[in-house]
């Protein structure tokens, strides 16, 4: 089910009439926008009500005579799980100036601690001393810190991931970006969503690629003629396995990504074909397709009338379909925002 609201409302940029809200709130204490500065208006407002998950995504419009920026939160449980600043025009106006960018990075962390009241303590820990100009990957225990430094179009970006490693697989906790000029970017928070749950891997990589392979033989996908596909052909050296953390339920739990290259393209432009497997189990999660193009086709099934003895019904993979809608709100969002802007510049 998805909600959508628009063109909820505009807010002058006098201190006595700004919004109190928790998210322009978020904007000034965390973010340091000066937002007595701009005038505000809420733009969108979706909710994706899918399997038991509602995720609410809200866009806000900063305008001034220097600036002109988009604002996009997503909320889980009453949480901000995601945060994306967007510099339509002109550059941000903040209340906080920072000396490098380390500096802006500690500091958004301290604020975003007292507004959130998540212990961040850990995280601003593996910060000292460290070079984040530079890729790295810092270990601490059982946590472990990959910095990325990359050009989006001509900005330099520096992106900062915070996981907890438990029997070789990562568990994402926290990740943010900010660019060279200090700027903040993005944000992504799964502590007070997400729990970690059983992080045992009993199948190991090879008896993960053999699960994936033996059952290969049952997958089969339809397309749009009609024409069942199947009988595909895989060399076990075109195989590569990851392991990952999914969520069922709010849980995390690792499972093996497994990707396999087709000896010859399969219609629809199918490269190969995926196979996700409970890391602890050995248990199927789902098929899928590899495509160019991004070919999906959404009655792909494995038939289990005959399985081998490790195979087990697959099942829906909830996950891919959250991050599939997620990601298609949110490019829409800013796909309307982008017209906005240039219609207002115009």
């Amino acid at each position: 089910m998805l909600i959508a609201t628009s063109l909820i409302g505009v807010f002058p940029a006098t201190a006595a009439n700004q919004p109190t809200d928790k998210y322009t709130a978020f904007m000034e204490n965390v973010l340091s926008v000066d937002i007595a500065k701009y005038d505000i208006e809420l733009t969108s407002n979706f909710t994706n009500d899918i399997l038991g998950r509602k995720i609410t995504y809200m866009r806000y419009e900063l305008i001034s005579e220097q600036s002109n920026l988009g604002i996009i939160f997503s909320i889980e449980k009453g949480i901000i799980t995601s945060c994306s600043v967007s510099l339509l025009d002109g550059k941000v106006l903040t209340t906080k100036q920072y000396s490098s960018q380390l500096a802006a990075v500690e500091g958004f962390l301290e604020k975003y601690q007292a507004y959130s009241e998540i212990d961040s303590n850990n995280l601003i820990a593996m910060l000292h001393n460290v070079d984040i100009t530079k890729n790295s990957t810092i270990t601490m225990e059982n946590m472990k810190l990959t910095i990325t430094n990359i050009f989006v179009g001509e900005i330099s970006q520096t992106s900062l991931l915070w996981t907890q490693v438990a029997n070789g697989a990562d568990y994402n906790l926290f990740d943010v970006t900010f660019d060279k000029e200090k700027n903040f970017v993005t944000m992504g928070e799964s502590r007070g969503v997400f729990i970690i749950g059983d992080t045992s891997v009993n199948i190991s990589e090879a008896q993960a690629i053999d699960i994936a392979l033996e059952n290969l033989q049952f997958y089969s996908y339809e397309m749009p003629d009609g024409s069942v596909v199947k009988d595909f052909k895989v060399s076990r050296d075109a195989v590569v396995a990851t392991l990952a953390t999914y969520s069922g339920a709010y849980e995390l739990r690792p499972y093996w990504d497994i990707r396999m290259f087709l000896d010859e393209v399969a219609p629809g432009n199918v490269l190969g074909i995926t196979a996700f497997i409970w890391a602890n189990t050995g248990e199927i999660i789902e098929y899928g397709n590899m495509a160019t193009g991004g070919t999906y086709y959404p009655d792909n099934t494995i038939d289990n009338t005959n399985p081998t003895d490790n195979a087990i019904v697959s099942t829906p993979n909830s996950n891919v379909l959250i991050i599939g809608v997620t990601v298609g709100v949110i490019i829409a969002i800013i796909a309307t925002s982008i017209l906005v802007a240039k219609k207002k510049q115009k």
